[in-house]
């Protein structure tokens, strides 16, 4: 009895550890598909793409092809590597606009590509003597210029050279024996024009030169009705400006440089604020303008005068210009959009 006794709760107990393990090894399995319904969810939860598309982007002439981020507005859980763009119909080497097509992730897009050319020449001058009698024009002091569009320079004098009166110079008009500096810009088909480069232009023996009778500048002083910022010419004879190679002294133009550089620091905050799309290319042109004395043979000073342009590709317009003085105030000839 004993014996039968032993074996029939050895049985039960065998059986209801079969059980246990049973709900047991159940809980196991429930968990783990749980945990596996949790986990094939969570993986659907990845966030989605984010692409906005300019409408365009801008390319120098002849420079390489811009990077994939400069054709959108926004881009947002996108690799790069699931970006393609076909730039079959792109030639750098020419000015237009180009279609693009721009396929993520397996969806097409259209875009335009303008190849611009927003570069001034690089242009060097050279000296120049002729005999009396003779004519010259605004190549001949060139030694060399080029562009990045690989087209000729237009050679030009400038117009924008003043003497102490505040007229005009002409640059092509000297002709008694004498010394003369003139001004020299190069541009190209863009419009993009370099800032004037001197040269010196000897008639003759070049022993003609004539002293000025008038010196109104020459301390460092500023004229209202001129803009001109004159040059500290105190060692020159009476203060005047007799000396040609003043032109190639970088110290006498430094306090011009250094005031359109204040500037310019100050009018890319001031352009940022302004109510314009912020997708419209601005491009500032800075004129360091030499003044000549009324003979056209020394330098007086400078005129240091500015200009903002917005670029919309097939045009330019001009929304403020000015003049500053040597306290780097502005006297605006133009001013659209009410600069400071």
């Amino acid at each position: 009895m004993a014996g039968k006794f032993f074996n029939q709760r050895v049985k039960g107990s065998s059986n209801n550890n079969m059980k246990a393990y049973m709900i047991v090894g159940g809980c196991i399995l429930i968990i783990f598909v749980v945990v596996i319904l949790i986990v094939s969810v969570g993986g659907d939860d990845t966030p989605d793409a984010v692409i906005e598309l300019k409408e365009s982007a801008d390319v120098e002439i002849n420079s390489e092809l811009p990077e994939i981020d400069v054709f959108f507005q926004e881009l947002q859980n996108v690799s790069e590597d699931d970006i393609d763009i076909d730039y079959s119909e792109v030639d750098l080497s020419r000015l237009g606009s180009y279609d693009i097509t721009i396929t993520v992730n397996g969806e097409e897009y259209e875009s335009t590509l303008n190849v611009v050319d927003l570069t001034a020449p690089e242009l060097e001058t050279q000296d120049y003597a002729i005999d009396v009698g003779q004519t010259y024009d605004a190549e001949d002091f060139v030694d060399t210029c080029s562009d990045n569009s690989n087209e000729d320079c237009i050679i030009e004098f400038s117009t924008s050279g003043r003497d102490e009166d505040g007229n005009e110079i002409d640059f092509s008009s000297y002709l008694a024996e004498g010394t003369y500096t003139v001004e020299i810009i190069a541009s190209d088909s863009s419009g993009n024009t370099t800032t004037p480069q001197s040269a010196i232009l000897t008639i003759g023996e070049g022993s003609g030169t004539v002293d000025p009778t008038t010196c109104r500048f020459g301390g460092s002083e500023y004229d209202s009705n001129t803009y001109i910022l004159g040059v500290n010419l105190t060692t020159a004879n009476n203060g005047c400006a007799l000396d040609l190679n003043l032109y190639h002294d970088e110290s006498t133009r430094q306090a011009a440089y250094d005031l359109a550089e204040a500037d310019t620091e100050k009018l890319q905050k001031e352009v940022y604020n302004l109510n314009i799309d912020k997708e419209i290319p601005r491009r500032l042109t800075r004129n360091i303008n030499p003044v000549l004395n009324t003979t056209g043979t020394g330098l007086v000073g400078y005129t240091v005068e500015m200009i903002l342009v917005l670029d919309y590709g097939d045009r330019q317009e001009e929304i403020a210009r000015y003049y500053l003085d040597t306290n780097g105030n502005r006297h605006y000839t133009l001013n659209t959009y009410n600069l400071p």
